[in-house]
C-alpha cells in the first residue's frame, strides 16, 4: 500500500541551503568593507568549529529524548543563536536514525491478517513522513517533537504485537490444558468455569485488537486453571497416601481402589502405577513379614532372613522387608564372628596355625575394620611360615633321593619365594635345575636323532645319539625305544661295499658321507657308510651323468654303472 511504503525508498526531496542568519544580507548591505571582512573571518571560523561539533554528534553522541517544552525552548534558542542550530541538527538527526531503526524492526513484526495492527503501522508511517518533511525543511525543533511522537507510537505498536503473541500463546496453551483437566473439573468446577469465561473474553479482545486486555484475561484464566490443577494434585496426594497406608496393613483390595482413583485422573502417574503393582501383592508381603518377625523374635535368624527376602522378592519396594533383611544379616554376622574368633583362638592354642588363620580371616571378612584380628593373623602367619619352611625342605630332600627332580625343584622354588636368602633353597634349586636340563637335553637329542634316522641321515643321527648319551644322567636307564634306536644306528655305522662300473674314460666322483675324488676306471669297489649319495660322471664333450643312491646298513647294493656317453649338442 502507498501508505506503508518506506519513505526512504521515495524520491528524496531537495533541501534548501540553510541560512543560519537570515538578517545577514540586510546588515551586510549597510556595513563597511572592514567590518565585512572581519565578519567573514568570524563566520569561517564558526563554520569549521560547527562542522567538528556536527561530526561528533553524528557519529558518537546519542541524544536523550526531550520533552515538548525542552524542544520548544531549544528551537527558540536556536533562532536567537545561530551556533545552537548545529546542536539542533545533530539532535534531530540522532533521533531520526533511532526512529528509522525502530520502524524497520516494527515492519518486520508478524501482523499479517490483523487489520488493527496494520492500521497502527500505517499511522506510524504517516507520522514518520511528517517528521521527515519537517526535517527536510530544517524545522528541527518541530521535527524532534514529531520523531518523539513517532517513537512513542512505535513503542506502543511493539507492545501490542508482543501482547498479541503472548495472549495467543496463552490461549493455545489454555486449550491444551483445559482439555487435559476436563476429567477433573468436578474437583473445582467454579474455577474451571471461570477459566473458560475469562478465556472467552480474551478471545473477543484478540479478535477486536485489544491485545493488552486479551493478555490480562488469559493470565487470569491460567490462574483459574492452576487452581483446578492444584485440586487435582491434592486429590492425587490424598488417595496415594491412603493407598500407601493400606499397603502397609496388607489390605490389597483397598490399596488397589485408592491407586485406581489416582490413575483415573492421571493415567501416566508413574508412582501410582508402581504402587498399584505393590498393592496387588500387599497381602502376601504382609504375611511374609509377620512370619519373619516371629522367627526373628525366636532367634531363628536364617528362617527370618528367608521370610524377609521372600517379602523383598515379592515387593522390592517394601521398606520393612529391606530393613528386615539388613537387620537380620547384621545379627547373623555378629553370631558368626563370635564363632569364628573362638575357633581361631582354640587352633592357636593347639599349634594348628593354618586353621587359626582361616578362622581369623573368616572373622575379618565379617568385620573388616577389626585391626586386632589383622594383628592376630600376622602372628599366626609368621609361626606358620617357619613351620612350612622346615616341612618343605624335608620333603624336597626326599624327592631328590627318589630322582623326582620336578617335584623337588617346585618345592625349592616355593622356598625361595618364601625366604629369598635361604641357602638350602638356592642350592637345591641350582642342583635340581641342572639335572632337569640334562634330562631335557638328553630327551631332546634322542628325538632329534630319531628324526634324522628317519630322514636317512644316518651319520648325523649317530653323532646326535652319541651326544645324547653324554647328556644322560647315569642313573637314568635307556628306554626300550632308545635301545632300538641305538642298535639301528650301530648297524648304520658299518661301511657297505658298492661296485661301480664305468667305461675307463669317464671321470667318476662320489658325494655323500664317504666322499671320493674323481677317477677313471672300468670297474672298482668302494666302501661307503650308510646314507644318501650322489654319483657323478663327467667326460669332455659329453653330457654329465648325475644320480642319487641310498646306502643302508645290513642291505646289499647292486653294481652301479656310471658312463657319460651322450655327446653335447654344441
Amino acid at each position: 500500500m502507498a501508505d506503508l511504503q518506506d519513505p526512504s525508498q521515495q524520491t528524496p526531496k531537495k533541501h534548501k541551503v540553510i541560512h543560519w542568519n537570515p538578517e545577514e544580507d540586510d546588515l551586510g548591505a549597510n556595513s563597511k568593507p572592514a567590518v565585512k571582512a572581519y565578519l567573514g573571518g568570524a563566520i569561517v571560523t564558526l563554520l569549521v568549529v560547527g562542522i567538528g561539533i556536527v561530526s561528533y554528534f553524528l557519529f558518537f553522541y546519542t541524544p536523550p529524548t526531550a520533552s515538548p517544552e525542552e524542544i520548544a525552548a531549544a528551537g527558540a534558542a536556536a533562532e536567537a543563536d545561530p551556533r545552537r542550530a548545529f546542536e539542533s541538527v545533530s539532535r534531530a538527526q540522532g533521533i531520526k536514525d533511532s526512529v528509522d531503526r525502530q520502524l524497520e524492526a516494527a515492519r518486520q513484526m508478524p501482523i499479517t491478517g490483523n487489520e488493527v495492527l496494520r492500521q497502527k503501522l500505517i499511522n506510524i508511517e504517516k507520522e514518520k513522513i511528517e517528521a521527515d518533511d519537517l526535517m527536510a525543511k530544517n524545522r528541527f525543533a518541530r521535527a524532534i517533537a514529531q520523531y518523539n511522537s513517532v517513537d512513542a507510537l512505535i513503542e506502543d505498536f511493539t507492545t501490542e504485537v508482543e501482547n498479541k503473541q503472548k495472549a495467543r500463546g496463552l490461549y493455545d496453551g489454555f486449550l491444551v490444558r483445559s482439555g487435559e483437566l476436563e476429567i477433573v473439573k468436578h474437583l473445582d468446577e467454579d474455577s474451571f468455569e471461570a477459566a473458560f469465561g475469562l478465556a472467552s473474553e480474551a478471545k473477543k479482545f484478540l479478535d477486536s485488537g485489544s491485545f493488552t486486555l486479551a493478555l490480562q484475561r488469559m493470565e487470569e484464566a491460567s490462574k483459574s486453571l492452576d487452581a483446578v490443577q492444584q485440586a487435582k494434585q491434592e486429590f492425587i496426594r490424598s488417595n496415594a497416601a491412603q493407598g500407601n497406608r493400606f499397603i502397609a496393613q496388607g489390605k490389597s483390595e483397598e490399596a488397589i481402589a485408592s491407586f485406581t482413583k489416582v490413575l483415573e485422573l492421571d493415567p501416566t502417574n508413574e508412582e501410582a502405577l508402581k504402587q498399584l503393582e505393590r498393592s496387588r501383592v500387599a497381602d502376601k508381603v504382609y504375611a511374609a513379614l509377620e512370619s519373619a518377625k516371629a522367627s526373628e523374635d525366636s532367634d531363628q535368624l536364617e528362617t527370618a532372613l528367608q521370610h524377609y527376602q521372600q517379602a523383598a522378592k515379592i515387593d522390592s519396594g517394601s521398606a520393612k522387608a529391606q530393613s528386615g533383611v539388613s537387620r537380620v544379616k547384621r545379627k547373623i554376622a555378629e553370631r558368626d564372628f563370635t564363632a569364628a574368633y573362638s575357633a581361631a583362638q582354640i587352633a592357636i592354642s593347639e599349634s594348628r596355625f593354618q586353621d587359626a588363620i582361616v578362622n581369623y580371616q573368616a572373622a575379618l571378612e565379617i568385620f573388616p575394620d577389626r585391626s586386632d584380628i589383622e594383628a592376630a593373623i600376622e602372628r599366626a602367619a609368621a609361626e606358620k611360615h617357619q613351620n612350612d619352611i622346615v616341612t618343605r625342605i624335608t620333603q624336597a630332600y626326599e624327592f631328590e633321593r627318589e630322582f623326582d627332580w620336578e617335584s623337588a625343584r617346585n618345592l625349592y622354588q616355593e622356598l625361595v619365594q618364601m625366604e629369598p636368602d635361604l641357602k638350602e633353597a638356592k642350592d637345591g634349586l641350582l642342583r635340581t635345575g641342572r639335572m632337569i636340563r640334562s634330562i631335557l637335553r638328553y630327551e631332546t637329542l634322542i628325538e632329534v636323532a630319531k628324526s634324522e634316522a628317519q630322514r636317512t641321515e644316518f651319520q648325523l643321527a649317530i653323532r646326535t645319539f652319541d651326544e645324547a648319551m653324554r647328556s644322560k644322567p647315569e642313573y637314568l636307564a635307556l628306554t626300550e625305544e632308545g635301545e632300538r634306536l641305538r642298535k639301528f644306528l650301530q648297524l648304520q655305522s658299518q661301511p657297505v661295499s658298492v661296485t661301480l662300473i664305468s667305461d675307463g674314460s669317464t671321470w667318476v666322483s662320489v658325494q655323500g658321507p664317504s666322499m671320493r675324488k674323481p677317477e677313471k676306471f672300468d670297474t672298482t669297489t668302494v666302501d661307503l657308510l650308510p646314507g644318501k649319495y650322489f654319483i657323478i660322471g663327467r667326460k669332455k664333450g659329453y653330457q654329465d651323468v648325475r644320480f642319487g643312491i641310498q646306502i643302508r646298513g645290513g642291505m646289499s647294493q647292486d653294481p652301479i654303472t656310471v658312463s657319460a656317453n651322450v655327446k653335447n649338442d654344441y
